[in-house]
């Protein structure tokens, strides 16, 4: 005659597969977030190359950036002379 398993035993193997199951869902979206949190910084170098390279051949890309990046800029980052390094005709009463 076959043993009969509990009820209960049936649950607790199924309940340790679902928690076996989610953690490796969540470990694939871990692995998925991180791979796009790393295209998407690759995005944001390449986009600022390509804005820092032709930035003091294009005036109006120029003016875009004298109005835009001042807002993004924190105090350390002011402090720490990148305005400068991006308009070093500027003055210090000029800059933002």
């Amino acid at each position: 005659m076959s043993q009969r398993r509990l009820p209960d035993a049936g649950l607790e193997e199924l309940a340790e597969k679902k928690a076996q199951l989610d953690a490796r869902i969540a470990a694939a979206d871990a692995r998925r977030r991180l791979t796009q949190k790393k295209d998407e910084d690759r995005i944001k170098f390449l986009l600022g190359n390509l804005v820092f390279d032709n930035l003091s051949d294009d005036p109006a890309l120029q003016a875009l950036v004298r109005r835009e990046l001042p807002e993004r800029l924190t105090d350390r980052d002011r402090d720490r002379g990148l305005w400068q390094l991006l308009f070093p005709d500027d003055t210090k009463e000029d800059r933002p």
